[in-house]
């Protein structure tokens, strides 16, 4: 259900992960757990929330928001900065006369050209940051029986369900 409301919502999983045993031995719960990263549209992070609130029994939820305007804003300066840079080169190499100015030219223009390459990448990664948001769920499966009930249980309920436990205890002891 969560994977199928990542993709309807325009996200994508980045990572998923079930293991653990879903088997019951002797009334022991399951033990098998997930973790799932999915990237929802920061605009529809509200619904997904909202989705997986009511698809289960949320028992922990934190949020946390990470503010890249500063890294973001100081790296388009120096990549506006190498691009002038890169500009000058390539006028000094048309006029350069000498092989060793060509090759000490073009040395440094390639430099430049990987790091606006790099700056690049790192913008858009920025940019993916922004645009989505990045949420982690751990999940573990739990037997019906595990839930909290609603309402409390009257003397009856429990005396019934503490002699069917001993009944079983007893069928297990026997068996065994």
């Amino acid at each position: 259900q969560i994977q199928s409301k990542v993709t309807e919502l325009g996200g994508y999983m980045e990572q998923s992960d079930i293991s653990g045993s879903s088997i019951t031995h002797n009334n022991i719960r399951p033990d098998r757990y997930g973790s799932i990263t999915a990237r929802i549209p920061a605009n529809k992070l509200d619904s997904f929330i909202a989705l997986v609130e009511d698809s289960g029994n949320v028992t922990n939820r934190s949020e946390s928001t990470q503010d890249v305007t500063l890294q973001y804003s100081d790296l388009e300066s120096r990549k506006k900065t190498l691009s002038v840079e890169q500009d000058r080169i390539w006028a000094l190499l048309e006029k350069a006369d000498t092989l060793e100015a060509v090759i000490a030219l073009e040395s440094r223009l390639s430099e430049i050209r990987y790091e606006l390459e790099s700056m690049e990448s790192r913008l858009k990664l920025y940019d993916n940051q922004v645009e989505y948001s990045t949420v982690t769920i751990d999940i573990n499966e739990v037997l019906p029986v595990n839930f909290t009930p609603i309402a409390p249980e009257t003397v009856g309920q429990r005396i019934q369900k503490g002699f069917s436990r001993n009944v079983k205890g007893m069928a297990d002891f026997f068996t065994n």
